[in-house]
């Protein structure tokens, strides 16, 4: 199995995209939330304006609130991951809060109310601003909160300072005034506090600034949750799913060069040269991956790992990263679990008119050397060994035995199993080694059964 290590920017462009993509589903997911929570509370303040505000400028209010339900209800509209412009929630964003400060101030502006402007102020409107900004969070952006903080910003601003530039407007407590003073112009009607108002520019500015952090911080989870995600997901296509917590809970659990006792699986397709020449190249692929599926899943089921692909087979070990008491078991369940799978799928190619393929499985269980290897660009976590040879050779002489399995004397002896249907081969000596080793072997039965 093989661990790539970055070499730069372009070998990370597609965690990239795929870190984009997310959290640009999430900015809709949020956006769609907010433009939910705007259609079902805008008409409770519709109705709380109504009972409030008794005079004309009423249904100025309600046309503001409604342009900006029609806001809401636009965005559900479009925010789907095929028409979603990340522009159309700055534009939104400002056109909801010039309406929210239209609703605001334009009463004045448009109609005579029989009290002063300067009301407005004194009636803590401003935390209408306050609202829309939490609503605005929703959206996961934080460049789209620091966008609505400054927009409020700006249109409280305006509003107050048109208040304060009115001919009867007092703004302000001149410097040097009496306290009698300063109290009689904290009760004059047209007296415009710009204290007050600096102090609502702060409060929005640095409620802004926390929301702004608070949503950066939560899309930085968000990144790192995907990062681990797609870990887990690298570390699932080598390992079996119960293998990949462990792995995932460990800093560099393959980096250290030790020595266990693992057992190890051969799988190889019988006569390959001559069957791909018949298939061709597309009838070659399809076999493969077929032949590939059955392998994993019957590896992983059994809590083994795979190794590699070696083309026309495969290999796969039982006990790495880590030793279990039961992987000799494990690799001879899988082993003749693929024996049996051989024959179903056979069978199946059989009445496809398809002709059968013939699989080869070595296993041998022993002390191997475990650790990474490779250079500085790309490593292989690598297992290596006599027990890795013998386990290879065994594959082979399944070929001069005529039979679909072969295992080692020392991995049935270990697997403890019984009623296997294994046959007693005796001894036998292999390519390339000295000395013979007592072998098991199995073939299917006429009816698709593995002999067990």
């Amino acid at each position: 199995m093989t661990t790539p290590v970055p070499a730069g920017a372009a070998e990370s462009a597609g965690p990239a995209r795929q870190a984009a993509r997310a959290l640009r589903q999430e900015e809709i997911a949020g956006a769609r939330i907010g433009a939910r929570l705007r259609v079902l509370l805008i008409p409770i303040v519709m109705a709380a304006v109504l009972y409030w505000v008794p005079d004309d400028t009423v249904w100025l209010i309600e046309a503001c609130l409604l342009v900006v339900l029609a806001m809401g209800a636009v965005q559900i509209a479009l925010l789907s991951d095929r028409h979603f412009r990340p522009w159309y929630l700055h534009v939104a964003v400002a056109v909801e809060m010039g309406a929210v400060g239209l609703g605001m101030f334009g009463g004045h502006i448009f109609f005579d109310p029989p009290w002063p402007p300067h009301t407005i102020l004194d009636g803590g409107v401003v935390v209408y601003f306050f609202f829309f900004l939490a609503l605005v969070a929703l959206d996961f952006s934080p460049w789209l909160v620091l966008w609505a903080g400054a927009v409020a910003a700006a249109i409280w601003s305006a509003g107050v300072l048109w208040i304060a530039s009115l001919p009867e407007s007092v703004a302000g407590i001149p410097p040097g005034a009496t306290l009698d003073e300063a109290l009689a112009l904290l009760q004059h009607p047209h007296f415009v506090d710009l204290d007050v108002w600096a102090q609502d520019i702060l409060a929005i500015g640095i409620t802004t600034v926390a929301m702004a952090a608070v949503v950066l911080r939560a899309r930085r989870l968000l990144a790192r949750q995907i990062a681990a995600a797609r870990e887990r997901s690298n570390l699932a296509r080598h390992f079996s799913p119960n293998m990949v917590d462990a792995l995932a809970r460990q800093d560099s659990p393959l980096a250290e060069v030790r020595r266990q006792e693992v057992a190890v699986m051969f799988v190889d397709v019988v006569g390959f040269t001559r069957l791909s020449e018949r298939l061709g190249a597309d009838g070659t692929i399809d076999l493969l991956r077929a032949l590939h599926r059955r392998l994993e899943r019957i590896v992983f089921e059994h809590r083994g790992t795979f190794d590699k692909f070696l083309g026309d087979g495969i290999m796969a070990t039982f006990g790495t990263p880590e030793p279990r008491p039961d992987d000799a078991a494990n690799a001879l369940r899988a082993g003749l679990d693929v024996v049996e799978e051989a024959a179903v799928w056979n069978g199946e190619r059989s009445r496809a008119g398809r002709e059968p393929v013939r699989l080869s499985v070595g296993l041998h269980f022993g002390e191997a050397v475990l650790g990474d290897v490779g250079s500085t660009r790309r490593l292989e976590y690598a297992v290596l060994g006599d027990t890795v040879n013998v386990a290879a050779r065994l594959e082979e002489l399944t070929r001069a035995l005529g039979v679909t399995l072969a295992a080692s004397d020392a991995l049935v002896g270990k697997a403890g199993l019984s009623d296997t249907g294994l046959v007693d081969a005796g001894d036998r000596s292999l390519r390339g080694r000295d000395g013979a080793i007592r072998v098991w072997t199995a073939a299917p039965r006429p009816d698709g059964g593995s002999g067990r």
